[in-house]
């Protein structure tokens, strides 16, 4: 994968450079000089979703922060966003942010953006000796919004104010737990113990194949003993979801009921393998 990251960044590179224009697979590969399928392949192996997937989160992405920072019609946002009308552009969005344009402006809720990829804070080439679990503590605070804010794909609904407030609730709690390789966090989980609900368990995308989710899992257990453990996730086929339901699913948890949690449509899920 080490070798795809300069490939990578060069895609994401003209993309910003050409995002409120119409990039074709075919002026990329001619751009770029390699096979229309390669830089598919490449692209998709590296940031674990599809090319499309990622030019259409981006546009949104920039679309959403027209509307929260300007006065322009959501009309002119659809126009400058590629859409030829404002319903189709409206039910796109709503895809996404499960939110019309509309009351999307008018919640005002900044941690729904996500900015465009960044090979350097995306990928870490780290291998399972690299691997260090251990409870999250104060002086970690500020890297942990770091990489919540590279996460914010696996976690839509979250504020960030109201997120550092929770986050010095679980760390002053022992209750956060951390995967760091070469000095990087690369997975979180936060548990609640009175609810017996795992909050947050994400781990960056480009360290996926290390099963970190199970070892940190794993490490709440033997510390907590947990009766029960279960969490909330995207429900099936969300399009905001790259894989994160999948993973969890792949550690043993099995959907429970669907809910609706800070008016996102989520999906509960309880651990049966621990």
């Amino acid at each position: 994968m080490m070798n795809n990251s300069l490939i990578v960044a060069s895609i994401t590179g003209y993309i910003e450079e050409h995002l409120q224009e119409k990039v074709t697979l075919e002026e990329l590969a001619n751009q770029l000089n390699y096979s229309k399928f390669y830089l598919l392949h490449a692209f998709k192996e590296t940031t674990q979703q599809s090319l499309y997937n990622y030019i259409k989160r981006r546009r949104l992405n920039e679309a959403a922060k027209v509307l929260l920072y300007s006065d322009q019609r959501i009309i002119e946002v659809a126009i400058q966003t590629g859409y030829q009308s404002q319903p189709a552009f409206t039910k796109a969005f709503e895809e996404l942010f499960k939110l019309t344009p509309k009351r999307y402006r008018l919640q005002n809720k900044q941690f729904f953006i996500e900015e465009p990829y960044s090979i350097s804070d995306y990928l870490v080439w780290a291998e399972n000796q690299d691997l260090i679990i251990r409870q999250g503590s104060a002086k970690d605070q500020e890297k942990i919004l770091h990489f919540v804010q590279l996460m914010r794909g696996a976690l839509p609904y979250l504020e960030e104010e109201n997120y550092r407030q929770a986050l010095r609730f679980f760390i002053e709690g022992n209750n956060c737990y951390l995967a760091w390789a070469k000095k990087r966090i690369v997975g979180l989980l936060l548990f609640d113990p009175q609810k017996q609900k795992i909050e947050n368990l994400t781990v960056l995308p480009s360290c996926w194949e290390l099963d970190i989710e199970q070892k940190l899992l794993t490490y709440l257990i033997n510390k907590r003993r947990p009766q029960a453990l279960y969490t909330t996730t995207f429900r099936e086929s969300d399009k905001l979801d790259i894989g994160h339901r999948q993973r969890l699913l792949n550690v043993g948890f099995l959907p429970s009921k669907q809910i609706v949690e800070v008016e996102y449509p989520t999906e509960s899920m309880f651990l049966v393998n621990k």
